[in-house]
């Protein structure tokens, strides 16, 4: 071996060593803690512990969560630790090769429908800049509401601490395994908050949800389209009509004037209505 191959070696273990013990810092710190998962798989419930480092940051409301290389947290799940819970929302990917995962998380704040979210309301930074002066600013970012799971759909009304929203749109392509609502503020009936007075959370479904219109005209002539399954089908429409008659399709975004779906795999065909100029104009979409 000449004193180039020794001088290589030295490097290569001096390296490993550094790992281990920025590995053993991370995870020997005092941010370290037990995190763990329950789902249901099977109609059984499988719970998992695994040993993780959780670093906040400074608006307290999110977190990296550092894990070893065998703990692999998907995006969307849930984990709960110390009475709090983290929702994962991405992998931080670094350049250099390390021995353990990077991922950041949001500290949920909110249950709806037994799944743990992420509610973010405006920015109170921009709420009362100037009160020395007596004027007050309004924040005109839109409240956030972020799922593991596509419970609203569009219209539907969320109340959260007797505070009723709107669901505008949403988005369930930018991150896999999480859904952002956003919302708007909105009002709710007496008789419906008068229904669901001891309750924190709860959801007032849109009656024009699926079917919005019944006696609207509609064009005798059917477009059909042939397509594979799983592929985003986005379409243009007026005030959020979207009529279909498969409700086995998916979902993925609906906003006032977009749509997005797909079909799964085993749903052959779908024939949807959406609105332009006003007309209603009717597609079929078969699977080849």
């Amino acid at each position: 071996m000449d004193s180039f191959e020794r001088f290589k070696n030295r490097n290569r273990k001096r390296m490993d060593a550094q790992d281990n013990i920025n590995t053993s810092f991370i995870f020997k710190g005092y941010p370290t803690l037990f995190l763990e998962n329950t789902t249901k798989k099977n109609n059984k419930t499988v719970t998992t512990v695994i040993r993780a480092s959780v670093v906040s940051q400074q608006e307290k409301d999110k977190a990296y969560i550092y894990t070893l290389l065998p703990d692999v947290l998907a995006s969307g799940s849930i984990w709960s630790g110390k009475s709090l819970h983290w929702l994962i929302a991405e992998e931080i990917i670094t350049i250099k090769d390390v021995k353990w995962h990077k991922y950041l998380a949001y500290l949920c704040n909110i249950e709806v429908e037994d799944t743990w979210g992420y509610f973010k309301g405006p920015e109170k930074n921009y709420v009362n800049i100037k009160n020395e002066q007596g004027a007050s600013l309004e924040s005109l970012q839109k409240p956030v509401l972020v799922l593991p799971e596509n419970i609203l759909g569009f219209e539907d009304k969320i109340v959260i601490n007797q505070r009723p929203w709107l669901v505008q749109e949403w988005d369930a392509i930018s991150s896999p395994g999480i859904v952002y609502y956003s919302l708007r503020a909105t009002t709710i009936s007496k008789e419906v908050a008068a229904e669901h007075k001891d309750e924190k959370v709860y959801i007032e479904r849109a009656t024009k949800n699926i079917t919005d219109i019944i006696d609207e005209p509609k064009e005798q002539e059917t477009n059909i389209f042939k397509i594979n399954n799983e592929i985003d089908i986005t379409l243009s429409t007026e005030n959020g009509y979207f009529v279909y008659n498969n409700n086995q399709i998916r979902i993925i975004k609906r906003t006032a004037t977009e749509v997005v779906f797909s079909l799964p795999f085993g749903v052959n065909e779908v024939e949807v209505e959406t609105k332009e100029g006003g007309a209603v104009v009717t597609r079929k979409y078969v699977t080849n």
